[in-house]
């Protein structure tokens, strides 16, 4: 059961994450930004953070979920 509720939480987590690169770097880009900040790596930086909650959240629901416990 762990493997599959992982398996499935870094799928999602990857579906997240490219959403969450397209809304940010949309957003970023029509913002008024200073001249050292790069939208693109400010996007990429809020997608890998949105793929590494959706992969802890699997890994800790899929240990709750556990019958062994």
């Amino acid at each position: 059961m762990h493997g599959l509720l992982i398996t499935i939480g870094a799928v999602f987590g990857a579906l997240a994450a490219a959403c969450a690169y397209v809304i940010s770097y949309n957003e970023y880009r029509q913002r008024m930004l200073r001249l050292d900040q790069n939208p693109r790596r400010m996007a990429l930086q809020t997608a890998v953070v949105t793929f590494v909650f959706m992969l802890v959240a699997a890994v800790v629901l899929s240990f709750v979920l556990s019958p062994d416990a």
